[in-house]
């Protein structure tokens, strides 16, 4: 692909530092900008002292968003930004870093999107692969973004990338071999003008596929018929022709003439969601060749990811759950779905503008509500109604409180519903409070 000699990387996280360097390689001028402040940048600036870039800090300058032929931005940027828009009018190129490393990458990509676990089904595919074929690559929204994969000149078998709404947002040319859609519920409505417009932006992963390619999909999502791929679906409920479902404690594939079954209790993964998660793994697997026996032993071995319903502790016969991750609403109703027995429910923290209420079906299970954060009243004001609710001032307190709340045989369930940037660094870092506060109580 042949690129300018002058461009613009907005953003300097860890894919920034990776864009940034791949450039330098290709021997590019770069210009990075960012709206933290320089000393807010120390490590991405560290990382980047070998090689020779302009870098404004900052409040962004309208100057530097139209005196470059092309920009790169990284997910977190929001495309929408008016000095984007401003350069987008003025005829100024803008992509984001998965968009730009795709053109640089021949080898198949698997891509995953959705609202809830794509990192999971990221991660139990990348095993599955690793077994049949060893030289994998996993990463895009998760660890390694796509771009340092060309940056490093490696030759993987296979790509396995997750992909967020945001990457999708700026791709043109983006087209993965096998694009699988988990679901589709309100999320980052805080992002976007409408829960239509986020679901346009998930729906992109299909866009430049072709008739040789395969689409997979939640049976119970609307407004497939304009995908060109092959579509194939997936069900917990209900029996699939050509795809994969879940039946009477078997998760079954089925693909052009041939079944594969597989025991559910074969994996240590607890949950209808996480059932769905498996279905999804097993139809790539098979989609792409792989034994049986690799197939066995990753379903055997994958004990799930920190943060996603994850046991801690029991203390007299309460047992503590961090499902940090939960940062929406479904991803919290799964997990009520998931554990058994009266739960007191911790959850709040920043409000991503989606309603609350989706909640309501689970309430019955919840003995107690105990609420944090930003969003803590507007929570209570959709849920409150439904279980003895408690406003705790921060995470430490609402531990302790539910410790005092729970009774024999309950479940105290940590899962905020809310993004985690009120009160922590991200969820890793408020899952890992949890855990240590838990651990000393």
């Amino acid at each position: 692909m042949n690129l300018p000699d002058d461009i613009l990387i907005v953003g300097l996280g860890m894919t920034g530092v990776a864009t940034a360097r791949f450039l330098s390689q290709m021997g590019k001028k770069i210009t990075i900008v960012d709206e933290k402040p320089e000393q807010d940048l120390f490590a991405s600036l560290k990382a980047l002292e070998d090689i020779r870039f302009i870098g404004h800090f900052g409040s962004h300058r309208r100057e530097d968003f139209l005196d470059h032929p092309l920009i790169i931005i990284s997910p977190g940027v929001d495309s929408d930004l008016p000095l984007l828009k401003e350069a987008r009018e003025k005829g100024i190129k803008v992509i984001g870093e998965m968009e730009l490393a795709s053109r640089f990458i021949v080898e198949p990509i698997i891509a995953i999107t959705g609202t809830n676990g794509k990192t999971t089904v990221t991660t139990i595919i990348g095993e599955m692969f690793k077994k049949a074929f060893g030289n994998i690559f996993v990463g895009g929204n998760i660890g390694d973004p796509l771009i340092n994969y060309v940056l490093k000149g490696a030759k993987a078998r296979a790509l396995i990338a997750e992909v967020s709404s945001f990457q999708l947002e700026t791709i043109e040319t983006f087209r993965p071999q096998t694009s699988i859609l988990l679901n589709i519920t309100e999320d980052h409505l805080d992002r976007y003008r409408s829960f239509s417009e986020y679901k346009d932006a998930k729906y992109r992963i299909f866009e430049n596929q072709q008739q040789e390619d395969y689409a997979i999909l939640n049976k119970n999502l609307p407004d497939t018929d304009g995908i060109q791929a092959k579509r194939l679906f997936f069900s917990s409920k209900d029996e699939i022709k050509e795809g994969s479902f879940y039946q009477d404690g078997l998760m079954i594939v089925r693909l052009q003439g041939q079944e594969y079954r597989y025991e559910r209790d074969a994996s240590p993964l607890i949950g209808v969601h996480n059932t769905e998660n498996l279905l999804v793994a097993l139809l790539v697997a098979h989609i792409h060749g792989i034994e049986k026996d690799c197939i066995e032993e990753a379903l055997k071995e994958f004990k799930g990811l920190p943060h996603r319903i994850e046991a801690v502790r029991r203390i007299d016969n309460i047992l503590f759950f961090n499902d940090s991750k939960a940062t929406n609403v479904d991803s919290t109703k799964r997990a009520l779905e998931s554990v058994e027995g009266n739960v007191v429910l911790i959850a709040g923290g920043k409000d991503k503008g989606g309603s609350y209420r989706a909640l309501e079906s689970q309430m019955k299970k919840v003995r107690a509500l105990i609420l944090i954060g930003d969003a803590k009243e507007r929570i209570k004001a959709e849920l409150g109604k439904y279980s003895e609710t408690h406003l705790e001032s921060d995470l430490s307190s609402a531990v302790k409180r539910a410790l005092q709340i729970a009774k024999d045989g309950d479940v105290v369930l940590f899962s905020p519903m809310c993004s985690s940037f009120d009160m922590f660094k991200s969820y890793k870092d408020r899952g890992n409070q949890f855990k240590a506060m838990v651990e000393s109580l």
